[in-house]
């Protein structure tokens, strides 16, 4: 018996030590430290940001030390001399501004040292002398010019990440140093001219890093001497440019490059640029696997320069440009591209964004008038027609194409042979998806979230036999997949393991939705307008997950409640989230909360998961079966129950009642004000002429926007159209309600105008015309479409409430563009629409 409490006890003592192992406590020799044990003989102490302004004395068994993030002003000579095992040491961000031999004394094994972010002015030459092991130096944004103190670098430094200027000192020689980081994006930089003399000292390195560092020009022979040179990064130095950039690739097939970044060498505000065929043409002969061209306004592509890139290029890096259509696209078929970002299109500007100053002259001068040629309607057009081909590279199998302001529908395609696993096209407005995509056999993850889609076919997910993950949610799917009874949009994805379809404003969803779907392992329908689970799962073998939080769940009736005991059978893993929903915990619902007190089927988020009492009181559901005792008590008396019916059925009644008048309470006032106000004109004398308007069009508007409407829009319209319109502040009569004059002017309009703005949204009598005016076309025109929308300002689907993003989806809408070339187009095509 003894024997065994001394096993569990030995047991006890070795799980703590494991735990142990990964937990950071304060350090027995300085409260403001945590120390990390292991099993190992060896402490890791973290000290970064606790306003020391002295180094703690550390115990020799310390391998590394983070003092990062501190007010340490300086190190004491031989501080470290017991330290012989510590391996890095993190120094940034303090005050230390002299570097002397002795601070490092003992340090024979230090392989890591940073101490960027200090203000370091003085040293000695042989301030590094006793780091003789030092593989990776960072000493960036410190005020010191390291050359005029002639210091030596230990030569087994492999990495180093320094400031530079190349007009008022020289790099330091190091022979076999392999990584060099000069970047301006991390420190101070400053090589206006690149010459072939610039590194000649640093002859074996494999990683060049000079991005932001002012560069202008590059001349031939810069880098031909660096044969290790694996990764090249001229970044960020607009004034490069692509005709500059030509002088850096000529040097390149002497390198061993495979990896090459000139990401915004290119200004935000010059023209957009074109690639042409010598800016790449000496890259055909490398062994180049990654280009990355972000950011550079790049809109055409000479033809023939996608061919000329080498054959070993895998991955391809062009996201926040401005593409156009062009031949080039045809071009990518023969390359054996496997990765592209092609996000952002349209986004190089950058808020407070300061330019660079270039010393060599500018290709744009501010006397050349450059409009944009985003050919994006053609782009559209030549790619609409029904069966085009839609070239892909064949070994391509990533593709991120997201963020893109994109908007138009997805039309039938047919698909290169290709192997594409992964497709992100997220945060762009595709609004309907039509297709088929043919074919994407290969295609295992598809991204087409938060797209505004209101709209998909039974055959667009056709040709994806083997897609496993599927991401649509944050879209507006609501409209569309209640109807879909027998399951036929999502029946050809049989492999399907994950699907995200949470905020999409489905109200629920049929039964046979996903009858086809046996492979699906997670579910995720949260931030819906769900009220229970009316689709089949219990068909689901491998079904692990179910996310139903945030819809409006009160309960879960008893045919879900066994579908889900059906899953947990068969998976007995099974979790359901039904967090952040509207459940009750009242005698109607006692069935659930028992069921939840009692079932096998883990529920996620207990802590966040609560019910409504018939009190009005939230009651935590982390222990139902409290709850659940509670109500047992509480639903016995018989009294309180028919005391509850019958006052249920008054508030019933009264609710229905309400609901019909408030359901019609438009169509109510409408009729109202017209029976007043033809009441009124019988009374003066005048017959009622329906086949004749007084007005061409009324002019709903916001009293915040009158300057648009009276500046712009009456001069437009009326002066040189000859419209005759209506607009509340000249045409209503004076006396009259404000109601009966606006049914009235609708009434006797032939159109209504609706300037849309944030401010029209929060006017009351706003929105009383934008109903009047609805009523108005279902009602005395015969359905016809009497309201065209004019968005005054930018607005999101989020921005609209649902009656007007009914008529959003529905109908025609156009945006006020202000700007010179836009305000024409918007002019003639509101004419056109009042002449009709």
């Amino acid at each position: 018996m003894v024997i065994i409490q001394l096993f569990h006890l030995l047991v006890c003592f070795v799980l703590m030590i494991g735990v142990k192992c990964h937990l950071k406590t304060k350090c027995s020799f300085s409260h403001a430290c945590r120390c990390k044990t292991s099993l190992s003989k060896f402490v890791e102490v973290d000290c970064s940001n606790s306003k020391l302004k002295n180094i703690p004395k550390l115990p020799r068994n310390v391998s590394s030390v983070d003092l990062s993030n501190n007010d340490i002003h300086n190190i004491p000579e031989h501080h470290f001399k017991d330290n012989g095992i510590l391996s890095e040491i993190n120094l940034s961000v303090n005050r230390l501004h002299t570097l002397k031999k002795e601070m490092f004394f003992g340090l024979k094994n230090v392989g890591k040292l940073h101490m960027n972010n200090n203000n370091i002015t003085e040293t000695t030459n042989d301030s590094f002398s006793y780091l003789q092991r030092l593989s990776y130096l960072d000493v960036k944004k410190n005020n010191i010019s390291w050359n005029n103190y002639n210091v030596t670098f230990p030569q087994s430094l492999l990495t180093l990440k320094i400031d530079y200027n190349a007009s008022h000192e020289n790099l330091p020689k190091i022979s076999h140093l392999e990584t060099l980081d000069v970047s301006g994006s991390s420190g101070q930089c400053s090589i206006h001219t690149v010459k072939p003399d610039t590194f000649r000292s640093v002859p074996t390195i494999n990683e060049l890093d000079i991005s932001a560092c002012k560069v202008n020009y590059v001349h031939n022979g810069s880098f031909s001497f660096m044969k290790n040179l694996s990764i090249l990064d001229v970044s960020f130095n607009t004034c490069l440019r692509f005709d500059g950039l030509e002088n850096v690739t000529i040097d390149l097939p002497f390198t061993s490059i495979k990896i090459l970044k000139f990401n915004k060498i290119h200004k935000t505000f010059q023209m957009n640029t074109k690639i042409l065929k010598q800016h790449l043409l000496h890259l055909n002969y490398t062994n180049l696997e990654e280009l990355h061209g972000d950011s550079n306004r790049i809109q055409l592509i000479e033809e023939g320069t996608i061919q000329q890139l080498p054959a070993s290029i895998r991955k391809l890096f062009v996201s926040d440009n401005e593409f156009s259509y062009g031949q080039y696209i045809l071009d990518f078929i023969t390359t054996q591209i496997e990765f592209v970002n092609a996000s952002f299109l349209f986004n190089s500007r950058r808020d407070k964004e300061r330019e660079e100053k270039c010393g060599r002259p500018d290709e744009s001068s501010c006397n050349k008038v450059f409009k944009p040629n985003y050919a994006f309607d053609e782009t559209i057009s030549r790619f609409s027609t029904a069966g085009r081909l839609l070239p892909l590279p064949r070994k391509l199998k990533k593709v991120l194409y997201k963020d893109c302001f994109l908007r138009y529908d997805i039309q039938q395609y047919t698909i290169s042979e290709n192997i594409v696993e992964y497709v992100d096209l997220s945060y762009n407005i595709f609004y309907s998806w039509i297709g088929p995509l043919l074919t994407f056999d290969h295609l295992q993850l598809l991204d087409l979230s938060n797209n505004i889609c209101s709209n998909v076919s039974k055959v667009f997910f056709q040709s994806f036999p083997n897609l496993t993950e599927l991401l649509i949610q944050n879209n507006l799917l609501g409209f569309v997949l209640p109807d879909d009874t027998e399951g036929e949009i999502m029946q050809h994805m049989p492999a399907l393991q994950f699907v995200n379809l949470a905020e999409n404003r489905i109200p629920s969803l049929p039964y046979n939705f996903f009858k086809s779907h046996t492979n699906l392992k997670d579910i995720k329908l949260g931030g819906n307008m769900m009220d229970n689970i009316t689709f089949q799962i219990n068909h689901m073998k491998q079904l692990s997950s179910l996310d139903l939080s945030n819809n409006r769940i009160s309960s879960l009736d008893e045919h879900a409640r066994g579908n889900l005991e059906e899953v947990y059978k068969v998976k007995n893993n099974f979790s359901i989230d039904i967090s952040g929903n509207p459940l009750k915990c009242s005698c109607d619902t006692i069935e659930f909360i028992k069921w939840m007190s009692t079932t096998k089927v883990k529920i996620l988020n207990k802590r966040e998961t609560a019910c409504l009492t018939s009190r009005g009181d939230q009651e935590s559901l982390l222990k139902p079966n409290r709850i659940f005792e509670k109500l047992q008590i509480e639903c016995s008396s018989y009294s309180s129950l028919i005391e509850g019916t019958v006052a249920s059925l008054v508030v019933f009644v009264f609710v229905l009642i309400w609901g019909i008048c408030y359901r019609n309470r438009w169509r109510l006032r409408y009729m109202y004000y017209m029976v007043k106000n033809k009441y009124q004109v019988q009374n003066k004398g005048n017959l009622d002429n329906d086949s004749q308007y007084e007005y061409d069009a009324f002019i709903s508007y916001d009293n915040n926007d009158r300057f648009f409407v009276h500046d712009k829009l009456l001069p437009c319209l009326e002066r040189e159209a000859g419209f005759k319109l209506c607009i509340h502040k000249r045409d209503f009569l004076p006396g009259n309600d404000i109601a009966a004059n606006i049914t009235s002017a609708i009434h006797n309009s032939r159109k209504v105008v609706i300037v849309m703005s944030h401010n029209y949204l929060d006017s009351y009598w706003c929105m009383f015309e934008y109903n009047m005016a609805k009523v108005e076309s279902i009602y005395s025109r015969n359905k016809e479409n009497i309201l065209f929308l004019v968005f005054l300002e930018q607005m999101t689907a989020k921005d609209l409430p649902m009656m007007v993003l009914e008529l959003v989806q529905s109908h025609s809408y156009i945006e006020y563009p202000n700007d010179e070339f836009g305000d024409a187009v918007f002019w003639n095509k509101l004419k056109e629409v009042l002449s009709q």
